[in-house]
């Protein structure tokens, strides 16, 4: 069906959801799933056999899902690269472990239902996920943070909205998944408040980032 194959285009956010192993990085700079960590895709025929019951925002959700679990367990990984903070580095361990796990239960998922997953993050994950590589060591903790926190919380939404789905695959996913992801959130934003951050005059006092609103 053809809005089946248009919504196997659509990008979104973070959560869940690959193994942890490096992605290969082509030469244009563009980062491709390694064999490890690529969801497996189906062939043509039984998507359009096994996807057709799905509704649309089931099959958009299995795209989101899968694209933001991808995102974190690549963001995890380059935190342990980057990182010198034990709170964070032991936060990108726990990403992970937790979205490796999901992602495969996911991959499952989608497999039995005939949706095609993508095997590469969208450019706009690409782009950011580059930028982060390129991100001053002393800036590095504070972007990461602020990042699981809008993250996380737009996963939560995304969860929260797949309780409700028909499909109880799917459904049962949702629930299984949703208080691991809001437990994250909590974590993001405990981290994320006490990370001290230079001052902008560069005099070397260090402040608590407790100024920003978070989320719940």
């Amino acid at each position: 069906m053809t809005h089946i194959r248009n919504f196997a285009l659509l990008g979104g956010i973070a959560l869940s959801i690959v193994a942890c192993s490096p992605s290969a990085e082509k030469k244009d700079g563009t980062t491709t799933l390694s064999s490890d960590t690529a969801i497996t895709t189906v062939s043509d025929d039984q998507v359009k056999n096994d996807s057709s019951s799905l509704q649309p925002a089931e099959t958009a959700f299995i795209q989101k899902a899968a694209i933001g679990g991808v995102m974190e367990v690549e963001m995890g990984n380059l935190t342990t690269q980057k990182s010198k903070s034990p709170k964070v580095l032991a936060f990108a361990k726990r990403m992970i472990t937790d979205h490796t796990a999901a992602n495969k239960e996911l991959q499952q998922i989608a497999e039995s239902l005939g949706v095609k997953v993508p095997e590469a993050l969208p450019s706009e994950e690409q782009k950011h996920l580059a930028a982060m590589r390129q991100s001053e060591a002393n800036e590095y903790d504070q972007s990461y943070m602020d990042m699981m926190v809008q993250d996380h919380a737009k996963t939560v939404d995304l969860f929260n909205g797949a309780t409700k789905f028909k499909n109880e695959k799917l459904r049962a996913f949702a629930l299984k998944t949703l208080p691991v992801l809001q437990q994250h959130n909590q974590m993001a934003i405990g981290i994320d408040s006490v990370i001290m951050v230079k001052k902008p005059d560069n005099r070397g006092d260090d402040l608590p980032n407790v100024d920003k609103k978070h989320k719940n």
